[in-house]
């Protein structure tokens, strides 16, 4: 199973909602890879998310499994993660 990175936004929306970003790319065969190219990476990423939420910080990044982040968005349904 593929493992890809998601970043949580510091910020909550009125309804509790958390601003979140999936990088699709690249995709990791463990959570050790995940974890080293995060840590190496880190300053690529911050920078990217602060352009995408326009100077808002981050709150933590993950390393999840592929199938694990597709039943958490199916599960979600519309409802706020």
């Amino acid at each position: 199973m593929k493992w890809l990175i998601l970043v949580l936004m510091m910020s909550t929306h009125a309804d509790n909602s958390k601003d979140t970003f999936v990088f699709f790319e690249p995709e990791f065969d463990t959570v050790e890879q995940c974890m080293e190219y995060v840590y190496q990476q880190a300053p690529e990423i911050k920078r990217q998310m602060f352009i995408e939420y326009q100077g808002k910080p981050i709150e933590t990044v993950f390393c999840v499994r592929q199938d694990k982040l597709k039943k958490l968005l199916e599960a979600s349904d519309g409802t706020p993660i």
